[in-house]
Protein backbone atom coordinates (compact mmCIF):
# COMPACT_ATOMS: atom_id res chain seq x y z
CA UNK A 1 0.00 0.00 0.00
CA UNK A 2 2.75 2.69 0.92
CA UNK A 3 4.07 2.88 -2.59
CA UNK A 4 1.10 3.36 -3.87
CA UNK A 5 1.01 6.65 -5.46
CA UNK A 6 4.49 6.93 -6.08
CA UNK A 7 4.22 4.51 -8.80
CA UNK A 8 2.22 7.14 -10.67
CA UNK A 9 5.39 8.75 -11.25
CA UNK A 10 7.92 7.42 -13.84
CA UNK A 11 11.55 6.84 -12.71
CA UNK A 12 14.54 6.06 -14.36
CA UNK A 13 18.22 6.21 -13.34
CA UNK A 14 18.47 9.50 -14.44
CA UNK A 15 15.59 11.16 -13.03
CA UNK A 16 15.35 10.79 -8.85
CA UNK A 17 12.19 10.40 -7.75
CA UNK A 18 10.72 13.30 -5.54
CA UNK A 19 10.13 13.41 -2.10
CA UNK A 20 7.13 12.79 -0.98
CA UNK A 21 4.80 15.81 0.31
CA UNK A 22 2.72 13.03 2.14
CA UNK A 23 2.90 9.78 3.66
CA UNK A 24 1.09 7.99 5.86
CA UNK A 25 1.76 4.40 6.76
CA UNK A 26 -0.08 2.31 8.71
CA UNK A 27 -2.77 4.19 10.08
CA UNK A 28 -5.45 2.60 12.78
CA UNK A 29 -8.19 4.73 14.10
CA UNK A 30 -10.37 3.48 17.08
CA UNK A 31 -13.03 4.91 18.92
CA UNK A 32 -14.24 3.72 22.68
CA UNK A 33 -17.58 1.80 22.73
CA UNK A 34 -19.29 0.79 26.19
CA UNK A 35 -18.26 -2.60 25.26
CA UNK A 36 -14.52 -1.97 24.10
CA UNK A 37 -13.70 -0.48 20.94
CA UNK A 38 -14.37 0.13 17.53
CA UNK A 39 -11.74 0.18 14.14
CA UNK A 40 -12.72 3.01 11.98
CA UNK A 41 -9.75 2.77 10.36
CA UNK A 42 -7.69 -0.01 9.91
CA UNK A 43 -3.67 -0.55 8.64
CA UNK A 44 -4.19 2.63 5.82
CA UNK A 45 -0.93 3.28 4.01
CA UNK A 46 -0.72 6.10 1.28
CA UNK A 47 2.15 8.60 0.01
CA UNK A 48 1.82 11.31 -2.08
CA UNK A 49 3.85 13.46 -4.48
CA UNK A 50 3.49 17.09 -4.84
CA UNK A 51 0.96 18.20 -7.59
CA UNK A 52 -0.79 15.00 -7.65
CA UNK A 53 -4.51 14.13 -7.56
CA UNK A 54 -5.54 11.06 -5.35
CA UNK A 55 -9.22 10.24 -4.42
CA UNK A 56 -10.31 7.38 -1.67
CA UNK A 57 -13.83 6.22 -3.08
CA UNK A 58 -16.12 3.80 -0.70
CA UNK A 59 -19.47 4.08 1.08
CA UNK A 60 -21.05 5.76 4.33
CA UNK A 61 -18.95 4.47 7.06
CA UNK A 62 -16.11 3.09 4.88
CA UNK A 63 -13.25 4.67 6.82
CA UNK A 64 -12.37 7.17 4.00
CA UNK A 65 -13.53 10.50 6.16
CA UNK A 66 -11.76 9.55 9.27
CA UNK A 67 -8.71 8.64 7.38
CA UNK A 68 -8.13 12.11 5.80
CA UNK A 69 -9.09 13.90 8.56
CA UNK A 70 -6.92 12.33 10.80
CA UNK A 71 -4.43 13.69 8.17
CA UNK A 72 -5.86 17.44 8.70
CA UNK A 73 -6.03 16.98 12.35
CA UNK A 74 -9.81 17.30 12.35
CA UNK A 75 -10.91 14.13 14.13
CA UNK A 76 -13.01 13.99 17.82
CA UNK A 77 -10.95 14.30 20.65
CA UNK A 78 -11.85 11.04 21.72
CA UNK A 79 -10.36 9.12 18.45
CA UNK A 80 -7.38 7.14 19.07
CA UNK A 81 -4.62 7.58 16.26
CA UNK A 82 -1.92 5.63 15.96
CA UNK A 83 0.54 4.61 12.81
CA UNK A 84 3.83 3.84 11.95
CA UNK A 85 4.22 6.91 10.02
CA UNK A 86 2.26 9.94 9.32
CA UNK A 87 3.90 12.93 8.03
CA UNK A 88 2.99 16.17 5.64
CA UNK A 89 6.57 17.74 3.98
CA UNK A 90 8.56 15.57 6.43
CA UNK A 91 7.09 17.10 9.87
CA UNK A 92 5.57 14.19 12.13
CA UNK A 93 1.57 14.82 12.38
CA UNK A 94 1.35 12.23 15.12
CA UNK A 95 3.34 14.25 17.70
CA UNK A 96 0.61 17.01 17.38
CA UNK A 97 -1.58 18.12 20.58
CA UNK A 98 -5.80 17.10 20.93
CA UNK A 99 -7.02 20.69 21.16
CA UNK A 100 -10.75 21.60 21.77
CA UNK A 101 -10.06 23.85 19.03
CA UNK A 102 -7.96 22.25 15.79
CA UNK A 103 -4.55 23.64 15.11
CA UNK A 104 -4.25 24.56 11.57
CA UNK A 105 -1.38 23.11 9.60
CA UNK A 106 0.34 25.12 7.24
CA UNK A 107 0.26 23.91 3.89
CA UNK A 108 -3.11 21.98 4.08
CA UNK A 109 -6.53 22.71 3.31
CA UNK A 110 -9.63 21.78 3.31
CA UNK A 111 -12.95 22.10 2.02
CA UNK A 112 -15.75 20.59 3.84
CA UNK A 113 -18.70 18.27 2.77
CA UNK A 114 -21.68 20.67 4.21
CA UNK A 115 -20.69 24.51 3.08
CA UNK A 116 -23.38 25.40 4.83
CA UNK A 117 -22.34 24.41 8.04
CA UNK A 118 -18.59 25.03 7.30
CA UNK A 119 -19.09 28.67 6.56
CA UNK A 120 -19.85 31.08 9.34
CA UNK A 121 -23.46 32.27 9.53
CA UNK A 122 -22.84 35.81 10.77
CA UNK A 123 -19.92 36.98 8.89
CA UNK A 124 -20.75 38.40 5.56
CA UNK A 125 -18.98 36.22 2.65
CA UNK A 126 -16.39 39.19 1.90
CA UNK A 127 -15.47 39.59 5.71
CA UNK A 128 -14.63 35.69 6.01
CA UNK A 129 -12.74 35.65 2.92
CA UNK A 130 -10.74 38.10 3.93
CA UNK A 131 -9.95 37.05 6.92
CA UNK A 132 -8.16 34.09 5.44
CA UNK A 133 -6.47 36.20 2.90
CA UNK A 134 -4.94 37.99 5.73
CA UNK A 135 -4.01 35.33 7.95
CA UNK A 136 -1.61 34.06 5.33
CA UNK A 137 -0.81 37.67 3.75
CA UNK A 138 0.58 40.60 5.74
CA UNK A 139 -1.26 42.67 3.85
CA UNK A 140 -3.57 45.98 3.86
CA UNK A 141 -7.64 45.28 4.61
CA UNK A 142 -7.73 47.35 0.45
CA UNK A 143 -5.63 44.67 -0.68
CA UNK A 144 -7.14 41.59 1.00
CA UNK A 145 -10.69 42.87 -0.36
CA UNK A 146 -9.33 42.90 -4.05
CA UNK A 147 -7.51 39.32 -3.83
CA UNK A 148 -11.40 38.22 -2.18
CA UNK A 149 -12.77 39.90 -4.92
CA UNK A 150 -10.53 38.23 -7.54
CA UNK A 151 -10.60 34.74 -5.71
CA UNK A 152 -14.72 35.44 -6.07
CA UNK A 153 -13.74 35.27 -10.24
CA UNK A 154 -11.74 32.93 -9.87
CA UNK A 155 -14.38 30.43 -9.15
CA UNK A 156 -16.58 31.48 -11.09
CA UNK A 157 -18.99 33.92 -9.40
CA UNK A 158 -18.30 36.87 -11.40
CA UNK A 159 -21.64 39.26 -9.26
CA UNK A 160 -18.89 39.92 -6.45
CA UNK A 161 -20.08 42.81 -4.46
CA UNK A 162 -23.71 41.02 -3.96
CA UNK A 163 -21.70 38.16 -2.81
CA UNK A 164 -19.08 40.02 -1.19
CA UNK A 165 -22.36 41.33 0.86
CA UNK A 166 -23.74 38.43 1.14
CA UNK A 167 -24.22 35.76 4.07
CA UNK A 168 -23.89 31.98 3.72
CA UNK A 169 -27.78 31.35 3.92
CA UNK A 170 -28.51 34.13 1.11
CA UNK A 171 -26.42 31.96 -1.78
CA UNK A 172 -27.25 28.84 -3.62
CA UNK A 173 -25.90 25.44 -2.25
CA UNK A 174 -23.52 25.39 -5.68
CA UNK A 175 -22.70 29.49 -4.49
CA UNK A 176 -21.60 28.05 -1.34
CA UNK A 177 -19.14 25.40 -2.42
CA UNK A 178 -17.49 27.76 -4.76
CA UNK A 179 -16.78 29.97 -1.83
CA UNK A 180 -15.14 27.16 0.38
CA UNK A 181 -13.03 26.23 -2.74
CA UNK A 182 -12.20 29.74 -2.42
CA UNK A 183 -11.40 29.99 1.08
CA UNK A 184 -9.37 26.96 0.82
CA UNK A 185 -7.05 27.69 -2.14
CA UNK A 186 -6.39 31.83 -1.36
CA UNK A 187 -3.64 30.30 1.21
CA UNK A 188 -1.84 28.90 -1.69
CA UNK A 189 -2.00 24.87 0.21
CA UNK A 190 0.41 22.41 -0.87
CA UNK A 191 -2.57 19.98 -0.03
CA UNK A 192 -6.29 20.36 -0.55
CA UNK A 193 -7.92 17.48 1.09
CA UNK A 194 -11.29 17.62 -0.64
CA UNK A 195 -14.14 16.15 1.05
CA UNK A 196 -17.29 14.81 -0.92
CA UNK A 197 -17.16 18.59 -2.67
CA UNK A 198 -20.39 17.81 -4.62
CA UNK A 199 -22.50 15.39 -2.69
CA UNK A 200 -24.66 18.27 -2.28
CA UNK A 201 -24.70 19.25 -6.67
CA UNK A 202 -27.13 17.50 -9.85
CA UNK A 203 -24.79 15.33 -11.92
CA UNK A 204 -23.88 18.57 -14.33
CA UNK A 205 -22.90 20.66 -11.52
CA UNK A 206 -20.62 18.42 -10.19
CA UNK A 207 -18.97 17.39 -13.23
CA UNK A 208 -18.41 21.53 -13.81
CA UNK A 209 -17.18 22.06 -10.08
CA UNK A 210 -14.48 19.13 -10.58
CA UNK A 211 -13.35 20.90 -13.48
CA UNK A 212 -12.84 23.92 -11.88
CA UNK A 213 -11.19 22.26 -8.98
CA UNK A 214 -8.98 20.52 -10.62
CA UNK A 215 -8.12 23.65 -13.16
CA UNK A 216 -7.01 25.77 -9.79
CA UNK A 217 -4.87 22.80 -8.16
CA UNK A 218 -3.04 22.83 -11.05
CA UNK A 219 -2.55 26.44 -11.47
CA UNK A 220 -1.56 26.51 -8.09
CA UNK A 221 0.49 23.06 -8.33
CA UNK A 222 -1.76 22.01 -5.32
CA UNK A 223 -1.88 18.21 -4.64
CA UNK A 224 -5.56 17.11 -4.53
CA UNK A 225 -6.48 14.27 -1.74
CA UNK A 226 -10.54 13.41 -2.44
CA UNK A 227 -13.06 12.03 -0.58
CA UNK A 228 -15.84 10.82 -2.90
CA UNK A 229 -18.48 7.97 -2.68
CA UNK A 230 -18.83 8.52 -6.59
CA UNK A 231 -16.31 6.74 -8.03
CA UNK A 232 -16.93 7.42 -11.76
CA UNK A 233 -16.08 11.17 -10.31
CA UNK A 234 -12.88 9.64 -9.09
CA UNK A 235 -12.13 8.19 -12.33
CA UNK A 236 -12.51 11.21 -14.45
CA UNK A 237 -11.06 13.58 -12.32
CA UNK A 238 -8.05 11.91 -10.36
CA UNK A 239 -4.58 9.78 -10.80
CA UNK A 240 -5.06 7.20 -8.18
CA UNK A 241 -7.80 5.83 -6.72
CA UNK A 242 -8.02 4.03 -3.54
CA UNK A 243 -10.93 1.87 -2.98
CA UNK A 244 -11.91 1.34 0.97
CA UNK A 245 -14.54 -0.78 2.47
CA UNK A 246 -15.52 -1.31 6.58
CA UNK A 247 -12.21 0.48 7.36
CA UNK A 248 -9.52 -1.37 4.78
CA UNK A 249 -8.23 0.17 1.32
CA UNK A 250 -9.10 -3.29 -0.34
CA UNK A 251 -7.30 -2.13 -3.86
CA UNK A 252 -6.10 0.82 -5.57
CA UNK A 253 -4.65 1.74 -8.72
CA UNK A 254 -4.34 4.12 -11.66
CA UNK A 255 -8.20 5.96 -12.14
CA UNK A 256 -8.11 5.76 -15.86
CA UNK A 257 -7.84 1.55 -15.54
CA UNK A 258 -9.34 0.99 -12.56
CA UNK A 259 -12.55 -0.12 -14.36
CA UNK A 260 -10.78 -3.03 -16.31
CA UNK A 261 -8.18 -3.89 -13.63
CA UNK A 262 -10.57 -3.80 -10.83
CA UNK A 263 -9.92 -7.67 -8.91
CA UNK A 264 -11.33 -6.89 -5.80
CA UNK A 265 -15.23 -7.89 -5.60
CA UNK A 266 -16.31 -4.70 -3.50
CA UNK A 267 -14.58 -2.59 -6.03
CA UNK A 268 -16.22 -4.52 -8.74
CA UNK A 269 -19.98 -3.92 -7.78
CA UNK A 270 -19.12 -0.44 -7.76
CA UNK A 271 -17.96 0.01 -10.75
CA UNK A 272 -21.12 -2.44 -12.20
CA UNK A 273 -23.41 0.29 -10.50
CA UNK A 274 -22.25 2.99 -12.47
CA UNK A 275 -25.05 4.09 -15.19
CA UNK A 276 -23.89 3.89 -18.63
CA UNK A 277 -25.32 3.89 -21.94
CA UNK A 278 -25.09 0.45 -22.08
CA UNK A 279 -27.64 0.23 -19.27
CA UNK A 280 -29.62 2.89 -19.70
CA UNK A 281 -32.68 0.90 -20.43
CA UNK A 282 -32.71 -1.78 -17.99
CA UNK A 283 -35.35 -1.21 -15.25
CA UNK A 284 -32.84 -1.56 -12.49
CA UNK A 285 -29.28 -0.94 -12.07
CA UNK A 286 -27.21 -3.74 -10.21
CA UNK A 287 -26.65 -3.19 -6.71
CA UNK A 288 -23.98 -4.39 -3.81
CA UNK A 289 -24.65 -7.79 -2.63
CA UNK A 290 -22.76 -9.34 0.94
CA UNK A 291 -20.84 -11.51 -1.66
CA UNK A 292 -19.30 -8.23 -2.72
CA UNK A 293 -18.15 -7.38 0.74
Amino acid sequence: MSTAVTTMTESTTDVPTPASLLNVSGLTITYPTPTGSFTAVDNFSLTMQPGKRVAIVGESGSGKTNACMAIAGFLAAEANVTADALSFEGRDLLVRKKLAIPERIEGVSVVFQDAMTSLDPVWTIGSQLVAVIRNNEKITRKKAKESAAEWLRKVGLTDTERVFAARPYELSGGMRQRVMIAIALCGKPRLLIADEPTSALDATLSKELMHLLVGLTEELGTALLMISHDIALCQAFTDWTVVMHRGVAVEEGPSATLAQRAEHPYTQGLISCIPTLDNASWDRLPTMHKESA
